[in-house]
């Protein structure tokens, strides 16, 4: 049995990703044992690993969510076998035949308690702790799914109320409702967190790299300022990876994790369990923020929508207080090129949020936006109400006199995507810019580079947005260039 001591971020290591080479993150191995066809292989397997890196063994039980092919009596020796060959715990599911015989052995062992269904009741979630502490493990595990933020936060609460003398807990919940009990378990005090090494073998697992490098798991404790990007879906979000990085670099005690929720509701309950003190919000709940927000700024309040919200102290403890930063990511690359922007002539594709809040930006300083749109009976309500000019989709063409065309359509989100104009609109006096930023290069912005127009992706509307959202959080500024160099790596290492 090796004497090195399983830590941080554990790679989880099965049949399909044992031929590669452990991160070197990672602070120990779990070794699926019930996934290898040959339990040689993967007794070998752990008995080279453990020369260098703790390995827990896991053969996991096929009610659990294993694929263990054998009796009891079969998985506990195979696990004493572990521990000859190298294996600092094993991992078997409380109340199992196995999990007795090996706690009468007095070897080591993690009890745990899994379920992909849903979450446990906090009545019955006592209870089993209680059960499973009095079996005298050197740890104990339970990982439910989670359905709501909610249930997150009260594993990691979980985690939190451990008496100081009691196992050690692992406690987080699987799902996209589960993301933060994954990044935050070990502020919490739990010793380990599980990683994808490859593909996950659970919902919602992170891979070690993100969770060891960008989420400085290892690293966060229970003063650390929590962050965070929220929306449904989230899991495309490249905020994490612009905001961490930055976070790092200015020396702050803080991470920023992206969370999924259901309804919007459900966060206002978690705000202080969660230490969140800043949020980023996107679709489909700016509408929602803003209405949480206690106290809100002009271009919120002038746009209807919020996409930032900080909680900041007050006499009765604390407020939430609502901004509009999608203005900043409008005017911001624009002005960086033109400068001043009043009487500055533009046409805006759509007539949804995105065009709505980009027309309410130009008006601000001035400019001269036109709507353009395919209903004239939902888009002519929609500039009437903001006072512009307007006109059909078909009406833009060759001889187009707009010094800026802003695609604010959802056009260009999917790889096959036309452009919302024909390529007839663009020369090289216009500026194009695309709204949309995943995919970075999408055929609006293809056509208008081929014509000679100066283009703006939707990449650096997210980047000015996104440093007015860092300074609001954290009041400092960040670097665009180190966030914008942030983010194109984040590209470049994405899974498709």
């Amino acid at each position: 049995m090796s004497g090195l001591k399983l830590s941080g971020v554990l790679a989880v290591v099965t049949p399909e990703n044992c031929r590669m080479p452990i991160p070197a993150a990672a602070g120990g191995v779990e070794v699926r044992a019930d996934l290898f066809d040959s339990r040689e292989e993967s007794l070998e397997l752990i008995a080279s690993i453990s020369k260098t890196r703790p390995v827990l063994v896991t053969p996991r039980h096929s009610s659990q969510g294993g694929g263990w092919r054998g009796s009891e009596l079969e998985r506990a020796a195979y696990c004493l076998e572990a521990f000859d060959r190298g294996a600092s715990l094993a991992d078997v599911e409380h109340g199992s035949e196995a999990a007795g015989q090996l706690l009468g052995s007095g070897k080591p062992v993690l009890l745990s308690w899994h379920d992909f269904d849903g979450m446990i009741a906090p009545e019955a979630l006592d209870r089993l702790t209680l059960d499973m502490e009095a079996c005298g493990p050197a740890a104990i595990k339970v990982v439910p799914t989670a359905g709501r933020l909610g249930d997150a936060v009260r594993m990691l609460e979980w985690v939190a109320q451990r008496p100081a003398a009691g196992a050690s807990r692992i406690g987080f919940a699987m799902g996209a409702a589960g993301g933060p009990s994954r990044i935050l378990s070990l502020s919490r005090g739990a010793p380990w967190t599980y990683g994808a090494h490859g593909l996950g073998v659970a919902p919602g697992q992170l891979p070690v790299q993100q969770l060891a490098d960008l989420y400085r798991v290892d690293q966060l404790d229970l003063e650390t300022r929590v962050y965070g990007v929220a929306g449904n879906p989230v899991k495309h979000s490249l905020s994490p990876q612009m905001h961490n990085p930055a976070l790092r670099a200015a020396g702050l005690n803080a991470v920023y994790v992206p969370i999924y929720l259901s309804e919007f509701s459900e966060l206002e309950e978690c705000l202080e369990s969660l230490g969140l003190d800043g949020l980023s919000v996107t679709i489909p709940f700016k509408l929602d923020a803003l209405a949480l927000a206690s106290v809100v700024d002009e271009r919120a309040s002038n746009s209807g929508a919020a996409n930032t919200l900080v909680r900041v102290a007050s006499e009765n403890g604390w407020a939430l207080h609502g901004y509009n930063t999608d203005f900043n990511g409008v005017l911001d690359p624009l002005e960086r090129r033109l400068g001043s922007l009043a009487d500055l002539d533009a046409a805006i594709l759509g007539n949804g949020g995105a065009a709505r809040g980009a027309a309410r930006a130009l008006l601000e300083v001035g400019a001269r936006p036109t709507l353009y749109y395919r209903s004239k009976e939902r888009g002519g309500a929609v500039a009437e109400e903001l006072g512009v000019s307007s006109g059909l989709l078909g009406e833009l063409g060759a001889g187009n006199l707009h010094r800026v065309i802003i695609n604010a359509t959802p056009l260009g989100l999917k790889a096959d995507d036309p452009s919302p104009v024909p390529g007839e609109v663009f020369d090289s006096d216009t500026i194009a810019f695309d709204m949309v930023y995943d995919p970075p290069e999408t055929r609006f912005i293809q056509d208008a580079r081929s014509k000679g127009a100066e283009v703006i992706r939707g990449d650096e509307m997210l980047v000015a947005q996104g440093l007015v959202q860092f300074e609001l959080f954290t009041g400092q500024k960040a670097s665009r260039q180190a966030f914008d160099s942030s983010l194109q790596a984040a590209r470049s290492t994405r899974s498709p």
